[in-house]
């Protein structure tokens, strides 16, 4: 009777340690893939944010090259309505002044009242000119304001989403240390001297789901994985 007392014990004592080399197993396998999703979850962060950055410097770039295109050509265009303004108010000052001309021939007090008139006139187109100039210049800085400020809010998008991943890897970890640390805590229910077995592993491998608990305390297993503001939730 003692021997078949005996066998069971150490049958027991076999599937025990089997489990737990099993979980071992299991918990290496689980970490090694674990670390190699993060590796990949980190690479491919990196290069969509060095993407990113890109394109959003060649936007920026893109947006100067058009800024100073528009406003080179605004300039032109003004200078030229200027010059054409100019030439009119040249051409109505002269035909101004020959009427005037011929007035003073007729009457000299006629002559000054109209030589006044023809001044005002160019006075007032040459003010539209410039006004109209002005406009189109703060038109065309407005346009590249607002093509930096979409560039850069693009950035900080991305810049978010890498960090997103990073926080969810890293929440990935702690659910599965979590796993770990409650299979081994049901084993040694079932065979509370296991533990004596493990010796320090055992403890240490406690101490490291432990840390890995309270490292993630604050979302704990089962949340919700940290999704970027600007990207809506499914």
């Amino acid at each position: 009777m003692p021997e078949a007392g005996s066998s069971i014990s150490d049958q027991v004592a076999a599937i025990l340690a089997a489990a737990e080399q099993t979980a071992e197993q299991l918990r290496t396998e689980a970490e090694v893939r674990l670390k190699a999703r993060i590796a990949e979850a980190d690479r491919a962060a990196e290069n969509r944010v060095k993407a990113a950055e890109d394109e959003a410097a060649e936007i920026v770039r893109n947006a100067h090259d058009e800024a100073t295109r528009v406003a080179r050509d605004t300039v032109a265009r003004a200078q030229a309505e200027a010059d054409r303004i100019r030439m009119e108010a040249d051409e109505v000052k002269n035909k101004a002044t020959s009427e005037a001309l011929e007035i003073v021939a007729r009457a000299q007090e006629n002559a000054d009242e109209t030589i006044r008139e023809a001044a005002d006139a160019a006075l007032k187109t040459r003010a539209e000119a410039d006004e109209k100039a002005r406009e189109l210049m703060r038109e065309a800085r407005q346009l590249a304001s607002d093509v930096r400020a979409d560039g850069a809010q693009l950035a900080e998008h991305v810049r978010q989403l890498g960090v997103s991943l990073r926080n969810n890897a890293d929440r990935l970890l702690t659910d599965v240390q979590g796993v770990h640390s409650t299979f081994l805590a049901q084993i040694d229910k079932v065979d509370p001297g296991r533990s004596q077995l493990r010796g320090p592993q055992a403890g240490s491998g406690r101490s490291a789901g432990g840390a890995g608990r309270s490292r993630g305390s604050e979302p704990g297993p089962g949340d919700d994985l940290d999704v970027p503001e600007f990207i809506p939730r499914g």
